[in-house]
């Protein structure tokens, strides 16, 4: 089947999916894998654990497609997915650091020049990208607007993401986009 996004929907395309079609499989990872990404990175700036994280989660899709529960939302399903398997990884990494750290004193060093200069490089890099609005916002109220109006999310899809209710998201919208406003006017 030749898949064109305009003519299925989410849930169609993901039940084909989940009936073993490895054609929805390719369209479902051809459709998402920038979109992971560009998610990915509000999380990391590590583009190679980035990418292997996305490769398990669809791994993982894949070998497990018989035991998943059914979607009508299959970004908003991707992304949680990515974001449990990036959290998880960084807490393995974070504790498996501070066990090498406890067996070696001489890994509490400063960073060596060439990571100084990588860290900087990606701290130039952000700041450029950042208007003056935003960096107005809190961080929660930056994530807030970026799920809104760059990944185009409902207010419950952002709920969901945040693991925050649907008020505490409409609240942080509208107190972003008010400083926002105001930030304009000064």
């Amino acid at each position: 089947m030749n898949f064109k996004k305009s003519n299925i929907n989410d849930e169609l395309l993901w039940n084909q999916f989940l009936s073993g079609d490895d054609e929805a499989y390719a369209y479902i990872y051809k459709c998402y894998v920038q979109n992971l990404f560009s998610f990915g990175l509000q999380f990391t700036l590590d583009r190679e654990l980035l990418k292997d994280c996305i490769q398990d989660v669809f791994i993982k899709i894949y070998k497990n497609r018989r035991n998943l529960g059914r979607t009508d939302n299959i970004r908003l399903y991707l992304f949680v997915a990515l974001k449990s398997n990036l959290i998880n990884v960084m807490r393995k990494k974070q504790s498996v650091y501070q066990m090498m750290e406890s067996l070696d004193p001489l890994s509490t060093e400063e960073q060596n020049i060439e990571d100084a200069y990588i860290s900087r490089e990606e701290e130039n890099i952000k700041q450029e990208i950042l208007s003056r609005m935003l960096n107005e916002l809190s961080p929660r109220q930056r994530k807030v607007i970026h799920y809104r109006f760059q990944e185009n999310l409902s207010i419950s899809e952002i709920s969901l993401l945040m693991e925050i209710n649907p008020q505490s998201v409409q609240n942080l919208l509208q107190r972003a986009i008010a400083k926002m406003k105001k930030t304009t006017r000064s």
